[in-house]
């Protein structure tokens, strides 16, 4: 019991020590507290959109990434020529 206590305390310390947490009120502007709430839209029409958005194609993503792996190597040979 005593040993939970000294936990607790040493916990309640440690937290005390950590960083403040920021004011992010202060950094709102004046124009964004004047301003409106977003306007609020039925969720059903959105996700209707959502399904008549086309597949990307696998072998194009497959392209690009492996596009994308030849520049990474590319880059990675650069660094291993380098003096240090």
């Amino acid at each position: 019991m005593m040993l939970r206590l000294v936990l607790l305390v040493a916990l309640a310390g440690l937290t005390a020590c950590g960083p403040s947490r920021p004011d992010l009120a202060s950094r709102i502007s004046a124009e964004g507290h004047a301003a409106d709430f977003p306007a609020l839209v039925p969720l059903g029409p959105l996700l209707q959109g959502a399904d008549a958005l086309v597949p990307r194609s696998a072998e194009r993503e497959g392209q690009t990434l492996e596009a994308r792996a030849a520049d990474l190597r590319r880059r990675a040979a650069l660094l291993r020529q380098m003096a240090l």
